[in-house]
């Protein structure tokens, strides 16, 4: 008689395998701990992916395709001719643009400019504050989306921004600033938005934004700005 085979023993199972944790010299990772999301999104929509984890939940938009609209357009902007002197200028329009011009205009407006003056100052100033706040505080944290120099295709002027790209918090600024200001001066809403628009383009001038974190963030700077110039407006005709 022949001895009967020994049974097989069962192939230990596997552990399954752990996306690596993003390394902090990757090129398109933003978070130097390392505490980008690793694995597979539960939702993706176009450039968007939702990660959940450990009750965490991250929203990650991705940088646009190199071949794509938001790219090249970036590419030309970013690549207009840079000097010393127009370098200077724009990055001074920049910074007006967070919210130190709009408020400053705000107050001159509300100190010569009467009743409605005041209105629309405060309303110009309040707008561009809130908009500042609620980007930078409220909506970027939600998005992760990595500054252009990231991926070392951008020509930087000034400081590098540390936090995430989407949306541009000056264009939002500005841009609620000139809806407010355009709805008690109607006359002068071509200049406020030529000023609003050209600190967005600063921003991509300067290499630190994408045309589309430029769009995203007026388009809510205009939503903010609406609904301020709403609110003086209302308190005005009690």
């Amino acid at each position: 008689m022949t001895d009967p085979k020994p049974a097989k023993k069962p192939a230990p199972r596997r552990a399954p395998k752990q996306s690596p944790k993003p390394k902090a010299g990757d090129p398109e990772v933003t978070d130097t701990k390392a505490t980008e999301p690793a694995g597979t999104p539960v939702v993706v929509a176009g450039p968007v992916a939702v990660h959940v984890g450990s009750g965490d939940v991250k929203v990650v938009v991705a940088p646009p395709g190199r071949a794509g609209v938001d790219r090249r357009l970036y590419r030309l902007i970013n690549g207009l001719p840079h000097s010393t002197t127009s370098d200077r200028y724009v990055s001074v329009l920049s910074d007006l643009g967070e919210g130190l011009g709009w408020v400053a205009g705000g107050i001159a407006l509300a100190i010569l400019g009467g009743a409605k003056g005041r209105r629309a100052g405060a309303a110009t100033a309040v707008a561009s504050l809130a908009a500042t706040y609620v980007v930078e505080t409220r909506v970027k944290p939600i998005f992760r989306r990595v500054r252009p120099f990231v991926n070392r295709e951008a020509r930087v002027v000034g400081i590098r921004p540390a936090d995430h790209s989407f949306p541009s918090g000056h264009t939002a600024s500005s841009f609620a600033a000139a809806t407010a200001l355009a709805f008690f001066y109607p006359r002068a809403a071509p200049l406020a938005y030529g000023v609003a628009t050209a600190v967005g383009v600063s921003r991509v001038h300067l290499g630190v934004h994408f045309p589309s974190d430029a769009a995203v963030g007026g388009v809510i700077g205009i939503g903010i700005g609406t609904f301020s110039a709403w609110v003086f407006k209302k308190r005005a005709n009690r």
